[in-house]
């Protein structure tokens, strides 16, 4: 089986592998790791209990890194393996050509016009505060506008780097240098789809301002 998933919305794509793959052994092959012997012979595989696995290929046919012949991609359509190819952009003749052997499924992000009285910083400004509370409201209304879960990480960890330099009343230099240290292995996680960004930030926003 072959899907073939679009877009630059990684939160609802995440979301859509963890559907596909629930109840399978997952396998992620990245670009350092590809190699077309190892992809057809998870054609053939069965995991245990006899089910078989899902495998998740990022940016593999849009670049054209391996090419697959007629035959090739056939058999990994009738295979039981359930693959997974994540493809950040892909132009619509590919797409047109993959339709054939396997299900499309695009997740363009909605750009969405920030209000001119939000200011995204204003997270970053609790958080240094400790405050809980606001930082997790704060969190919501950046949802609620649209922005990116990369953007909140990156501002974040931007301020927890700064309070690390600058030496905070508030965190001690372990706390930070831990936080920091959480929040780029969540992002990371995340770009792999071994998490929900948004999920996870909120979990780490909580975590990282309870009390001492």
């Amino acid at each position: 089986m072959i899907y073939v998933l679009v877009g630059n919305d990684i939160k609802a794509r995440s979301l859509h592998i963890k559907e596909l793959t629930i109840n399978r052994e997952s396998f992620l092959i990245n670009n350092t790791d590809l190699d077309k012997d190892l992809i057809m012979n998870y054609a053939n595989n069965i995991s245990l209990f006899n089910e078989s696995p899902a495998v998740i290929i990022e940016d593999v046919l849009n670049e054209e890194c391996i090419t697959f012949s007629k035959e090739e991609l056939n058999f990994l359509k009738e295979s039981k393996t359930l693959f997974i190819f994540k493809e950040d952009k892909m132009s619509a003749i590919n797409q047109k050509k993959y339709k054939k052997y396997g299900e499309i499924k695009v997740f363009e992000e909605k750009k969405v016009v920030l209000k001119e009285n939000f200011n995204i910083f204003n997270i970053a400004d609790a958080f240094a505060s400790r405050d809980k509370v606001l930082t997790w409201t704060l969190f919501h209304q950046c949802i609620n506008q649209g922005i990116e879960g990369e953007a909140i990480a990156g501002i974040l960890f931007w301020k927890i780097k700064m309070m690390i330099l600058s030496s905070s009343r508030i965190f001690n230099k372990d706390e930070l240098k831990r936080q920091s240290s959480s929040i780029v292995s969540l992002y990371h996680k995340a770009h792999r789809g071994e998490c929900d960004l948004y999920i996870s930030l909120e979990q780490f926003i909580l975590s990282s301002l309870s009390s001492k």
